[in-house]
Order: structure tokens, then sequence, then C-alpha cells
């Protein structure tokens, strides 16, 4: 079967970006033939599939645009049987007559109640489109030939409250294997793994970090000018900070780094809600006690409450922390693993595979 897949900007790294590869993969192993379409060339290498991008090359600038040029792109797309959506955001696709699956990576409320007007000159210009399409936005995702995929159930449950819209729950890739082997001794140091993006809320996380005496390592990567831009305004808030001799700041490392940091580290300690959050998923497989925020997602990935503090508590955050870092909480750690065994990877391609069968006859 023809199937098109719609991301407009792919090289940014993370979650939706696993999601896209894993899907990519669970459909070529059903020999089904695959186009992805985006607004510039990805950044990274994908075999076997079609790609049709309007850029003949890769832009890191005006991820807004990229995103916002889905609608059109969902339009190319539509010779192909079925069209799935994999970037997660907002889209108006034009009378669509093909079905149209959207994985969602969150419930659109950080899209949709962003102050667009607050813009002036020629900002506002560049945010016009954007803030008319999204007063369609409610209107559009009824459509009954979009059909919506979530990765969590906090997701599921947000988007039916909000839109009286259904969704079938499939929680994102996590490769689990890269994490079997190789276990050394686990130091004494906290860790957290994140996009250098502002609603990440790392500051928080460098306030908290002040106060405890160990060896703190901060990974992210920076693959957008705004990742930089967030990025050089941590690094300036850690220059002078108490016990910033121990804070060790990591752009861009190497895959096989970010899995040595996290085997190293003791404690994985996160500072902002998430609608799933993979880097705890792979902190736990790596045998590192969470720590996080008693909110959002947490309460599925981290189910117990032990965990999880009071959201922008420092002195809650800093408690749990601590009592990590003495071991309080290792022997939840056996349990940690064994539920995070619903996420792995090859999980989320035998449920995708099936929903597509199941809901909509697609055969290879």
């Amino acid at each position: 079967m023809n199937i098109g897949i719609v991301h407009g900007f792919v090289g940014g790294g993370g979650g939706t970006e696993k999601t896209l590869l894993s899907i990519i993969e669970s459909l070529k192993e059903k020999n089904h033939k695959i186009t992805l379409y985006t607004f510039s060339k990805p950044s990274i290498l994908i075999n076997g599939i079609k790609i049709k991008s309007i850029l003949p090359f890769s832009l890191s600038l005006f991820g807004l645009y990229q995103r916002y040029s889905e609608k059109n792109i969902i339009k190319k797309a539509e010779k192909n049987d079925i069209i799935i959506q994999t970037s997660g955001g907002l889209t108006e696709p034009p009378d669509l007559t093909k079905h149209l699956i959207v994985y969602c990576h969150s419930d659109f409320q950080n899209e949709l109640e962003k102050n667009i007007t607050k813009y002036k000159g020629l900002w506002a210009i560049y945010y016009k489109p954007y803030l008319e399409f999204s007063k369609n936005f409610e209107k559009m995702i009824k459509n009954k030939k979009i059909h919506l995929i979530t990765n969590s159930e906090f997701t599921h449950n947000s988007i039916k409250s909000k839109y009286k819209k259904n969704s079938s729950i499939i929680y994102p890739p996590v490769d689990l294997s890269e994490f079997k082997n190789d276990f050394p001794p686990k130091k004494q140091q906290i860790i957290t793994v994140s996009r250098f993006s502002q609603e990440k809320n790392l500051e928080f996380a460098l306030t908290v970090i002040k106060n405890i005496d160990t060896e703190y390592y901060l990974v992210g990567n920076t693959k957008t000018k705004s990742n930089e831009l967030y990025f050089n305004k941590i690094l300036s808030k850690i220059n002078g900070q108490k016990n910033s001799s121990k804070i060790n700041l990591l752009k861009n490392i190497t895959r096989n780094e970010v899995i040595q940091n996290l085997k190293n580290s003791k404690i994985y300690f996160h500072s902002s809600p998430e609608t799933f959050g993979i880097s705890i998923i792979e902190a736990i497989a790596a045998n590192c006690i969470p720590i996080v925020p008693n909110d959002s997602a947490h309460k599925e990935t981290v189910p117990y409450e032990q965990l999880r503090y009071t959201p922008d508590d420092v002195p809650d955050a800093t408690k749990k922390l601590t009592e990590a870092l003495s071991g309080k909480f290792d022997y939840i750690l056996e349990s940690l693993n064994e539920s995070i065994m619903q996420y792995d990877k090859k999980n989320f391609k035998k449920k995708f595979i099936k929903y597509l069968e199941t809901e909509f006859s697609i055969k290879p």
C-alpha cells in the first residue's frame, strides 16, 4: 500500500523524530511503499523510502512556517492511500479526500494559547497567518477524516476534554536494547537530558542543583537557532553560580556519550511537565532513579509518588534529590525497570501496525 508521511522539519531530534523513524521502520518491515513529505530536505539520512521536499536543502530556521506549511504538504500527499502526520503539530488539511492519521505528541495547548498578538512590526506579519490558522483549529480537529493517536493517557484525556475528540493511545518508541549491557558502578552524580529549549524549565533545575554538593550533568542538543540562544542563556546563568565548577554542560555529544553518561549517573532529574518524556524512560533503563515533577504524564511513566516532587518547588525537589542520592529509593529500581517494558520500541511497532490493520484494513 502507498503511504504518505508528513513531517515538515526533519533533523531536530527529540521524541517526535524517534517516533517518525520507528513508524517508517515498521512500515518498511511490512513492505509498504512510503513517501516522506517535508518542507526542507531532512538533515539526517533516511534510506529505503522516497523523500519529497519543497526546498532542496535543509533549513533549521523558520520552524513555525515549516510546521504551518504542512497543510499544503498534506495536499501533495493525497495521492497516497492514506496519510500519516508524525510531527503532531497544528494542521489545516484542505478538503481531505483521504484519511489523515495524526500522531499527537501534545494536546496542542502550548501552540493555541501562545500570545501571538503581543508581537509587533515584522514579527506580527510573521505570526499573522499562524494566528488566523489557530483560531480555526478547534473546528478542523473535529473533521471525521482526521484520526488521532496520542502518546499517553494524559494527552488522550486532555484532548478528549478540550475537543470532545477520541484518540487511540500508542506510547512512543524507546529503544531499550541500547541499555542492556555493560553497567559501570554508579557515581554520586545527577543528570538531566533535554533539548535546550525554553519550555524545558532548565533554569529551575540549575536553581535546585546549586543547593546540592554533587556533580551535575546537563546534556542536550542545539539543532536550531532558538536552541542555541537558549543554551547561551543557560551558560550565562551557570557562570558565577554556586557550585558552578560541578555543573557539566554538554552540548551535541554523540548518542554513545549520552548513554554512557546516563549509565554513570545515579539520579535522573527532570524539571518540566511532559506529555510522555522518552529521556525519562531511557534514564530508568540505564538504572537511574528518576526524580520528576508530580504532574502531566510523569504520573504514568514514574508510577511512584515518592519519586515525584511538587512542580517548581525548590525545597521539595532538593529534598527528593538528596534522598535519592542517599540510596533511599534504590529498592524501587527493579519495579521501575519492569514497568518500562511496555514502552519498548518493539511494542510500539507492533501496536502501530495493528492499529493500521484494525482501523483501516491496511495490509502490505
